[in-house]
């Protein structure tokens, strides 16, 4: 009989039942592949499991999954899980930070775990190098997502292909109205990013709900996890690059971006983002959040049972 402990943990949360709920396997050396997709189907969420390092260089390893595949990164899932694994004792948070690698199928990417002035432990991740490619047409665009042409765009600025993690279509919209949409053509929305060859499609608008924030964003994936997401860490990265290497906010050696996203599935959330640049050449994208342990189990499975029906 294998026991598989987990916890669920809120990313981008600091109180329980907000932000992006993800499992996570704190032990998961044991698990084969398809044990690892079947615990993430049984939870109906993305999961992270912690593996020991494959890479000297590193700390601790990574897998991500989604119901449908094995991704190479989720931000979210990664701040969760080194919440949990801070929640668990296993990493202590300083008030200078602790630093540590984390290696996942996206690379080796740094780790700082800050003690936050309301006790919770803040992750900062340092995502992969972001990556800017070509340009999309508002045309196909609006199509998807079944808006107005006009709507697509801030300041003549339009649609593009950036990476911070995986290739994705950054949509910049005027209009906080139209980012009020449904967007629930998922079929639509899934040939576009078929056809662009990316993994989701991230909506960015310049006018927020709260005051602070610089960003509000929503992101579609429904080729690889859920339709919409309540916060992707990947998507939020590769949208606060596109804001700063547009101009579209003031920029410097390291520009500070506050996040907003989820509030259209009833879960909103918050990050920050520090986009550092060399020039007019942005550089390196760090995602900083927090989040909560809502949840502890373990599994209880036969193996051999669950071999036969694989």
């Amino acid at each position: 009989m294998a026991i598989v402990p987990f916890h669920i943990v809120d990313a981008f949360a600091d109180r329980p039942f907000t932000g992006n709920p993800a499992a996570i396997i704190p032990n998961a050396a044991g698990l084969s592949d398809l044990e690892m997709f079947q615990i993430t189907d049984e939870l109906s969420m993305e999961a992270g499991f912690i593996l020991p390092p494959v890479a000297s260089q590193a700390d601790v390893r990574l897998r991500f999954f989604t119901h449908r595949r094995e991704t190479p990164l989720s931000g979210h899932v990664a701040i969760a899980a080194f919440a949990s694994m801070a929640d668990r004792g296993f990493y202590h948070a300083t008030a200078g930070g602790t630093h540590l690698t984390v290696e996942t199928g996206a690379g080796l990417l740094p780790v700082t775990l800050t003690a936050a002035p309301s006790g919770r432990t803040a992750v900062t991740v340092g995502l992969p190098s972001p990556r800017f490619g070509e340009p999309i047409t508002a045309t196909e665009v609006a199509t998807a997502l079944d808006i107005p042409v006009a709507a697509v765009g801030i300041d003549g600025h339009g649609p593009a292909r950036v990476s911070c993690g995986f290739d994705q279509i950054v949509v910049p919209i005027g209009d906080r109205d139209v980012m009020r949409g449904s967007f629930r053509d998922a079929v639509a929305i899934g040939a576009l990013t078929d056809q662009r060859g990316v993994g989701g499609i991230t909506l960015v608008c310049t006018e927020t709900v709260a005051p602070e924030a610089d960003m509000h964003c929503r992101f579609f994936h429904p080729r690889v996890g859920a339709d919409e997401d309540v916060a992707s860490g990947t998507s939020l990265g590769a949208a606060a690059a596109w804001l700063v290497g547009s101009g579209l906010v003031p920029t410097c050696d390291v520009t500070k971006i506050i996040s907003e996203q989820g509030h259209s599935l009833g879960r909103p959330t918050r990050a920050e983002l520090a986009v550092r640049c060399s020039g007019d050449m942005v550089t390196g994208v760090e995602l900083t959040a927090c989040g909560v342990v809502v949840m502890r189990g373990s599994f209880h499975f036969n193996r051999q049972a669950v071999e036969a029906r694989g």
